[in-house]
């Protein structure tokens, strides 16, 4: 295997794909990244079992093509450090490297078998359907914060991705806090419910353009969910499982509704987390009145703060507590200027929306003394 190309187009798809070499490796082939040339064609792979991505780009071939698997960091710093704008890439069979050069700098990176390396593969799909692409990244922004990163309870760790005709909703929990947004599909589909990892929906969603006129087709295949991002292909593993009926946890009713500037809460939660961020629970006291909120935390090694925020209340004052990071969250999200809080009892959960739509909701459960 040999071959040439422009430094920028090779460092661009191997930066992309390196969203799924392995950290914590099953198998020292995981921390690689595959390449194989084809023609004019090289294709590039990585692999971490829950996320695989593909790229391709246009080379200038000086053989008959080949495969390998370099060590995928190493790579990555060796080609970001060439110092001219083309690079000659060469299979060294004898002493199974790479050859890397540009100008006068001339590296040798160790690689590894590449039948040991599991192939991205694009299959058949049992279902598919189609979704803006600024749509599935506010999707995903909405929801995947709220997972758990508990891998004793794995289900927690992804959002829960459900369609219905024309209508997708995406829900994530960690058990003490639920996220649960809702879009349109471009075209209406079979009822789907499966589970993706959080961690494979960051690289997406980092991938993703704001283009509205952009589309983004997701092909369901049982164990695996497939997408497909300008010239990178990627596909996740599904975690296997029944997530929890969601829609429980949502409160049917509530008795004390406050509405209130998102901007105005925002900063003062972020001001009041100075004082609990450094305890276990991070507690903040909450405080609805016809007065206003007041807002206070206190720490015995630290000291104490309070805050008052003008709100709009509707029913009986209230006063409970929360983890104050699971407010501050979902704050940053809101693209409204108001926001809408619905409570019952001191230690009933709390329900968050953007004014009277259901198409984003947010449950957060109260702190107990």
């Amino acid at each position: 295997m040999k071959f040439s190309c422009a430094k920028k187009d090779l460092l661009e798809v191997i930066l992309q794909v390196s969203k799924a070499i392995a950290i914590k490796p099953m198998t020292p082939v995981l921390t690689g990244i595959y390449l194989k040339v084809t023609g004019d064609i090289l294709e590039v792979q990585a692999n971490n079992y829950s996320l695989g991505m593909s790229a391709q780009i246009t080379v200038n071939a000086q053989d008959e093509g080949g495969e390998i698997v370099v060590i995928g960091k190493k790579f990555i710093e060796v080609v970001k450090a060439m110092p001219d704008d083309v690079i000659l890439i060469a299979k060294n069979e004898k002493e199974s490297y790479l050859e890397v050069s540009s100008g006068r700098s001339n590296y040798s990176i160790a690689t590894m078998n590449a039948e040991d390396f599991p192939k991205v593969l694009q299959r058949d799909a049992e279902s598919h359907f189609k979704i803006q692409a600024s749509v599935l990244k506010n999707l995903i922004r909405r929801t995947v914060f709220a997972c758990s990163n508990d891998e004793g309870h794995p289900l927690y760790t992804g959002c829960l991705f459900e369609t219905d005709g024309d209508t997708i909703t995406v829900a994530s929990t960690n058990m003490h806090r639920l996220s649960v947004a809702k879009d349109k599909l471009v075209d209406a589909t079979d009822q789907l419910r499966f589970v993706v990892p959080a961690y494979a929906l960051r690289s997406i969603s980092e991938m993703l353009p704001d283009d509205e006129e952009k589309f983004i087709k997701i092909d369901y295949t049982g164990k695996n969910v497939a997408f497909k991002i300008g010239e990178v292909f990627l596909t996740a593993r599904i975690i296997e499982g029944n997530f929890p009926d969601y829609k429980r946890v949502i409160p049917a009713s509530s008795t004390t509704f406050v509405e209130i500037l998102v901007e105005e809460l925002r900063h003062a939660i972020d001001r009041i987390s100075i004082i609990s961020k450094d305890s276990a629970d991070k507690k903040v006291s909450f405080d609805f009145s016809k007065d206003g909120l007041e807002i206070c935390a206190a720490s015995s090694d630290i000291g104490s703060g309070t805050e008052h925020v003008h709100i709009a209340l509707e029913g009986p004052e209230i006063s409970m507590s929360f983890n104050c990071s699971y407010f501050s969250d979902v704050l940053k999200i809101l693209k409204s200027e108001n926001c809408k809080i619905a409570l019952n009892g001191a230690f009933d959960p709390v329900d968050i929306r953007e004014g009277n739509s259901d198409d984003y909701i947010y449950v957060v459960t109260p702190v107990r003394p």
